[in-house]
């Protein structure tokens, strides 16, 4: 009977070791841009009111959303950053760790590594804004400030495959 139920053991370990993730899927956004999202996280609907994407898991805790914000005739990039901070600015706790000035797939875009405290937990976030040509897009991450350092990397390998449509 030892034998047996090591053998399954053995069995379901093996099977459960040589198992392969499916790769990530390529998603059009409004016909505004594309975006690779991993297998491990679906489609949310009740993370951040009008975002035009939201994925998330929350067994691993890390979610992503995206928004779009035309550009007008009076709007400057900087002014949208600007607008955008302020939306957690407020949090306890909050503070930015990491500001760059970067290219993704050509668009000029800053990110921001921020971190703040949510219901008493200390949270990491990535808020990506882009400086698209047909809008200007904010892509924003976040997790359990414990998990940085892997969802954080996890979040910026999303966010590398931004491209506008």
């Amino acid at each position: 009977m030892k034998k047996l139920i090591l053998g399954l053991l053995f069995a379901f370990t093996l099977v459960s070791c040589t198992q392969k993730t499916a790769p990530p899927q390529e998603i059009t956004v409004n016909e505004q841009f594309t975006i690779q999202m991993p297998s491990n996280l679906a489609v949310m609907t009740d993370l951040y009111p009008d975002a035009i994407m939201q994925y998330g898991n929350t067994f691993n805790q890390v979610y992503i959303i995206g928004k779009e914000v035309a550009k007008t005739q009076d709007s400057t990039f900087q002014a949208f950053v600007e607008a955008s901070l302020t939306t957690y600015a407020k949090r306890p706790n909050y503070k930015i760790i990491k500001e760059q000035n970067v290219l993704i797939n050509g668009t000029p875009a800053k990110i921001f590594d921020l971190t703040m405290t949510q219901n008493n937990s200390e949270m990491f976030m990535k808020q990506v804004m882009l400086d698209g040509k047909k809008a200007n897009y904010e892509l924003i991450g976040w997790t359990l400030g414990k998990n940085k350092q892997y969802q954080g990397q996890q979040l910026m390998d999303i966010i590398s495959t931004f491209k506008e449509m």
